[in-house]
């Protein structure tokens, strides 16, 4: 019996020429407390939580919020467990189904201190209680804008329930389109600074807009290409960039590995040049909005050493990979 040989591809080295990098928060009780809040809601069987923890969202969040404290810190633990709450139940869900989760996290949002007639749902539940804990250490402006942010977070997540169900392939541009509101980036760089107040017109400062999106698209290409062997496996790899130019272009695995990783230069390079001409504002504004700039190069470091750390993408063996770079294409899932 003739077997084929056992496929390999290269990862690129993302890490290359980032200067954006520090030790992780020290505060590992409150990742902690955060942890057994998100399991207390029963959202996975015994294997499905035993996997969840295996992510080691708490990682992420000591190196995304690392100067967080106290109240602030424990909420932005919060978020990202609830992300990926709402990632694995949406992930296999129907346009339908995707949708009613969407509208239970944004009623709890809009409405914290209103449950519905029947009650709520996990996700409505978690998103209630964690922003009912972040309105107590939030300002306003930073409570507003996430809340405008997260709706165009969840209707993404819910566009691409329906896509996934039809089978509906998208080309590169339209991906781009929808990829940034599902990665759920900009909604997370609310709470960098979250008690503070600041003016969203100094957000929206050209030249902060484009440090956003360059570092949403950075996030983007490196999710899709540590997660990519895991989503082509399971036949999940429709809205990830890796496919989509393999199938655009006609390349092979390592033939669009190794392209994304030219696209992935060009807004690292992108990123570095805006970084160097940052606005100027009076003090204290000055001073915050130069932080908001660094946590968002240090977003981008984040999102590449957990998906190492993390057992989500490569197991046990991820901080061995993140050395050599060599990955084996693994095989098909029956469905």
């Amino acid at each position: 019996m003739v077997t084929s040989a056992q496929v390999y591809f290269t990862l690129p080295d993302l890490l290359e020429g980032w200067p954006f990098d520090h030790e992780p928060n020290p505060h590992n009780d409150i990742v902690q407390e955060s942890a057994r809040w998100t399991e207390s809601y029963g959202a996975f069987d015994e294997k499905a939580q035993g996997a969840f923890n295996r992510c080691n969202f708490g990682y992420f969040a000591s190196l995304a919020y690392t100067s967080a404290k106290g109240s602030h810190y424990r909420v932005a633990c919060d978020l990202m467990n609830l992300f990926f709450v709402f990632d694995e139940l949406s992930d296999e869900a129907s346009g339908e189904i995707a949708a009613q989760q969407a509208a239970d996290i944004m009623n709890a949002l809009r409405y914290p201190d209103t449950v519905p007639p029947g009650g709520d749902s996990i996700l409505g539940a978690m998103t209630r209680d964690f922003w009912k804990r972040t309105l107590k250490c939030s300002s306003h402006s930073s409570a507003q804008r996430f809340i405008r942010n997260f709706a165009e977070y969840t209707d993404a997540v819910r566009q691409q329930a329906v896509e996934r169900e039809a089978g509906y392939h998208r080309n590169l541009q339209k991906y781009y389109a929808l990829r940034r509101g599902t990665i759920g980036v900009r909604p997370s760089f609310d709470y960098f600074l979250l008690p503070d107040n600041i003016p969203d017109e100094a957000l929206a400062h050209p030249q902060i807009e484009k440090l956003a999106i360059d570092a949403i698209d950075m996030t983007i290409l490196a999710n899709d290409i540590y997660s990519y062997n895991k989503e082509q496996a399971v036949g999940d790899d429709i809205h990830n960039i890796v496919s989509v130019i393999m199938q655009d272009k006609g390349f092979t695995i390592q033939q669009a590995m190794d392209h994304v990783e030219k696209i992935y230069a060009s807004v690292r390079d992108d990123f570095l040049e805006n970084y160097k001409t940052l606005p100027a504002y009076d003090e204290p504004l000055n001073a915050l909005i130069q932080e908001y700039c660094w946590g968002m190069g240090q977003w981008v470091t984040t999102n590449i050493k957990w998906s190492f750390k993390s057992e989500r993408y490569f197991g046990k063996e991820g901080l061995n990979i993140m050395k050599h770079r060599k990955v084996a294409l693994r095989a098909k899932v029956a469905q």
